[in-house]
């Protein structure tokens, strides 16, 4: 089953905002991504890669979430 149109809007939303804002990440991502095609001859399916960069993009936030907290958390002690 594919994305309906808010969902691709979204994820185009969050691409574009992480190559805006951690050029390391996208960077990271488009050599993977290169990798994935020269080792297949083709670029990898949307479905797999559009898994792979959510799962990622939620790693990210969880892991800033967590940050944040354990910050807060040595300010209020």
């Amino acid at each position: 089953m594919g994305m309906s149109a808010a969902e691709q809007r979204i994820l185009t939303e969050i691409e574009h905002s992480l190559r805006t804002h951690d050029r390391a990440f996208a960077t990271r991502i488009d050599r993977m991504n290169a990798a994935c095609a020269h080792a297949t001859g083709r670029r990898p399916k949307w479905p797999a890669s559009i898994g792979r960069v959510t799962l990622l993009v939620l790693a990210g936030v969880m892991t800033g979430v967590m940050a944040a907290v354990v910050v807060l958390a040595a300010l209020n002690t």
